[in-house]
């Protein structure tokens, strides 16, 4: 998301900090960057459509809107990227034929032709191909393998800059929305793979 850490900065005096740090009125927000992502299972062979942001997840490693399919009140989400996560049930595939995480991706991403579609209110977005949407991050691998019959395969979505409203489309307080993703068929993976998709963006909320 960025090229690096620290950011260029000046030094500035006490009061232009707190002035900063403080809203000019008691119904002015504050403004964050925010993640808000939502975890939901592509069962192997079954699913032809997925939807996230629909209902809140008790478990927060899983998903963290605090509410089904809204932002609550006061909170409005000023979207920028929206990114994709895949999460396979095993870190590196093993097999001895081409079948394996990699294929599971291809499979995914490619064959089942998936779309994805913003929904707010009465509104929709897309549907756009589901290629548009990058990782948020992956990790750096190395496989090696010393049995000439077995395949090891690591794979993830790649993590380089893709859809960015730049902040145009926004949600507002106790709005419904949700985002959809379609397939044209069933794909047969290896395994169920769980799909995360995150939105990052700006929240204005209340200041406590």
């Amino acid at each position: 998301m960025s090229g690096g850490f620290g950011a260029p900065f000046v030094a500035q005096s006490r009061d232009a900090l707190k002035r900063q740090a403080t809203p000019p009125s008691g119904s002015s927000p504050e403004a964050i960057w925010h993640q808000v992502y939502d975890t939901q299972t592509y069962t192997d062979n079954t699913t032809t459509s997925l939807t996230f942001f629909a209902a809140a997840q008790t478990d927060p490693t899983l998903g963290n809107l605090p509410t089904s399919g809204v932002f609550p009140s006061p909170q409005i989400f000023k979207i920028h990227n929206i990114c994709v996560d895949f999460i396979h049930a095993v870190g590196v595939s093993t097999s001895a034929t081409t079948v394996g995480n990699i294929n599971d991706l291809y499979l995914l991403m490619f064959v089942g032709r998936p779309v994805w579609t913003l929904n707010i209110s009465d509104k929709t977005y897309g549907p756009y191909k589901l290629t548009a949407l990058h990782g948020t991050g992956s990790l750096n691998a190395q496989l090696s393998s010393t049995v000439a019959t077995v395949s090891q395969q690591f794979g993830t979505n790649t993590p380089v800059p893709g859809w960015n409203y730049y902040g145009r489309i926004i949600i507002p307080e106790q709005n419904n929305f949700n985002i959809r993703v379609a397939f044209a068929a069933a794909q047969d993976l290896t395994a169920d793979v769980k799909f995360v998709v995150s939105m990052f963006g700006v929240l204005s909320r209340r200041v406590l």
